[in-house]
């Protein structure tokens, strides 16, 4: 059995067919697809049943629906890939820089994190709205009623999770064994998580996501390919601030 580190480093084995399919859906498809709007035209049934099943709120705010619903399945479809080529080279998540025993080390904060998301989601909207808006007064695809917040601390762990093992664990740690500075994979990274975030036509966000794709990039590594929970955690965090925005 290989060590972390060699796995990490790639001692002794080289790109194999899974791991290199997970790299190509996580790092070119993913991003692309999304950037082209893949979902949006080509799963509007899907949401819709979901909508007409559920209790979502007001009719104005199916489109929001439609867009973290999808996203929140856009983010676990690539994350099965890199599951898949882990599991198919009998590689463990220390191979990637995640450490989930912290996570079960640490699980009374996690839930006193997460019940105390949850109880602003049903607290937020009565201390900000006499009448819920029709949209967040702080980003266009903000969360609004209660039902809306609560679903946004799930897309708040999801997206850290997800991205975090996609775009720093994952790809950094196999990327290396093709290309040895860690800076070139850094750009490679940065470029597909700005593209994953959908907006190559706006500068504004634009920047606001390469600058995000680098820090956490030079982060993990700084961390030397370690500790990526750490990054989840901040990542959740920065997400979860949806929750209590007006």
């Amino acid at each position: 059995m290989q060590s972390d580190n060699e796995l990490r480093n790639g001692t002794g084995r080289g790109l194999d067919k899974y791991t290199a399919l997970a790299l190509i859906a996580s790092l070119v498809l993913y991003p692309l697809l999304y950037s082209l709007d893949f979902f949006s035209t080509n799963f509007p049934s899907l949401v819709k049943c979901i909508w007409e099943f559920g209790y979502f709120g007001e009719k104005h705010r199916q489109s929001w629906w439609f867009l973290w619903l999808s996203n929140f399945i856009y983010h676990w479809v690539p994350f099965l890939f890199v599951w898949f080529a882990l599991f198919k080279n009998r590689e463990n998540w220390g191979s990637i820089g995640l450490n989930l025993k912290w996570f079960v080390a640490n699980k009374y904060w996690i839930v006193v994190t997460f019940c105390a998301l949850s109880l602003a989601a049903i607290v937020v909207p009565e201390i900000y709205y006499a009448e819920l808006p029709k949209k967040s007064h702080t980003v266009s695809f903000g969360p609004i009623s209660t039902a809306e917040r609560l679903f946004m601390v799930v897309m708040a762990f999801t997206t850290g999770f997800t991205e975090e093992v996609l775009f720093r664990g994952f790809a950094f740690t196999r990327l290396q064994r093709l290309v040895r500075n860690s800076y070139v994979v850094l750009t490679i990274t940065i470029i597909s998580f700005w593209l994953i975030h959908g907006q190559p036509e706006s500068v504004g966000r634009s920047l606001n996501y390469i600058i995000a794709g680098a820090v956490f990039g030079g982060m993990f590594i700084l961390l030397k390919y370690r500790r990526l929970e750490f990054l989840v955690l901040i990542h959740f965090l920065i997400n979860a601030s949806l929750v209590i925005a007006p």
